[in-house]
């Protein structure tokens, strides 16, 4: 697997959490709008309905701040080579798990993306995660254990 790949499925997954971006900006947008409307047409004093679409639109700001930090960190992320290194973040690893053979990129966001790239689908996964965990600072070669008990090897680090 060449750098180019890695910077492929690199940018494709910028693109995929910038979108997410666009939407969480339009529901915030959304949020705020049914807050104002609710509070100045409340129909009782209990009614909480904008309280609530107030809430709510915090969320979709803190999402909105958290997807413009890591997109920003991954635009700022240098592609190398981990081959014959401890796995880390930015490594694309292919793991053998119970006879299943996957391949799989760590990054510090993006959990759960697959990205098509020549044929072959790459998933991310991300330190917090069990496989993440278990694959951080391993080698080529390594053994991985999950806490479902499932067991594996690493086939390749890149």
């Amino acid at each position: 697997m060449s750098l180019d790949v890695k910077q492929t499925v690199l940018d494709a997954v910028i693109h995929l959490l910038e979108k997410e971006l666009e939407r969480q900006v339009q529901a915030n947008a959304q949020s705020n709008a049914g807050a104002a409307f609710s509070a100045a047409n409340a129909d009782k004093q209990r009614d909480t309905t904008g309280f609530e679409a107030a809430n709510l639109a915090r969320g979709h700001a803190r999402l909105a701040a958290d997807l413009r930090h890591h997109i920003q960190a991954l635009k700022a992320m240098d592609m190398e080579d981990f081959t014959g290194q401890e796995i880390d973040i930015g490594a694309v690893v292919e793991v053998d798990l119970g006879g299943e053979v996957d391949t799989y990129m760590l990054l510090h966001c993006g959990g759960g993306i697959e990205v098509d790239v020549d044929g072959k689908t790459i998933t991310i996964i991300t330190p917090e995660s069990p496989l993440g965990s278990a694959l951080m600072d391993n080698i080529e070669a390594g053994f991985v254990s999950l806490p479902s008990g499932l067991e594996g090897i690493i086939l390749s680090v890149f």
